[in-house]
């Protein structure tokens, strides 16, 4: 009796509806139309995800990195600051002090400009500490942004922990109650 209630539910109520669904989109560069189960549709878009996740972290790894590398050239300036304040206030033009400052400090192109782009006020009030602090928070980004250029695992923990945030962000409860009535 319970099956022949349960039928006549679904039969005469919308407490079971099935529609047909064209589920279509643009693949492969957005050049071909393809169709697409909800399985695959799911495939995709973690693809398109996993894909996405690596670009910036690959960006991000080339601006931390960046950062890092003039660190270092102000960290070598530091040690031999009363040279470079010399040289700074010697050289007759900014190339010529770039080029004093590659040969003599080992500093690249990069590091040295950084190094000139600073006033002297702010050269003699570096503090040591505070940059050392900076290499070390860089150098742990760096290793960060490495394995997840390097690990597909931890590529899906990130996007997973992503998707945790979001919903946590949007999810709502359930407005209707569920009764055993």
């Amino acid at each position: 009796v319970p099956a022949v209630v349960q039928n006549n539910l679904f039969k005469r109520t919308q407490m079971q509806t099935s529609f047909s669904g064209n589920f279509l989109a643009l693949m492969g560069g957005g050049t071909s139309p393809q169709r697409f189960t909800l399985r695959s549709a799911l495939d995709a878009f973690l693809d398109f995800r996993f894909e996405t996740v690596r670009r910036k972290v690959a960006h991000d790894l080339s601006r931390v990195s960046s950062r890092d590398h003039i660190v270092d050239g102000l960290l070598k300036s530091l040690s031999g600051l009363d040279f470079v304040i010399a040289t700074i206030r010697s050289a007759p033009d900014a190339a010529s002090a770039v080029t004093s400052l590659r040969s003599e400090l080992g500093l690249s192109k990069e590091q040295a400009d950084a190094v000139l782009k600073l006033q002297l006020g702010q050269l003699t009030r570096l503090n040591k500490e505070k940059l050392e602090k900076e290499k070390e928070t860089l150098t742990a980004e760096i290793a960060s942004l490495t394995t997840l250029m390097e690990d597909d695992a931890s590529v899906r923990s990130f996007i997973s922990a992503e998707l945790l945030d979001l919903k946590g962000k949007h999810a709502v409860e359930r407005r209707t109650r569920i009764s055993e009535e």
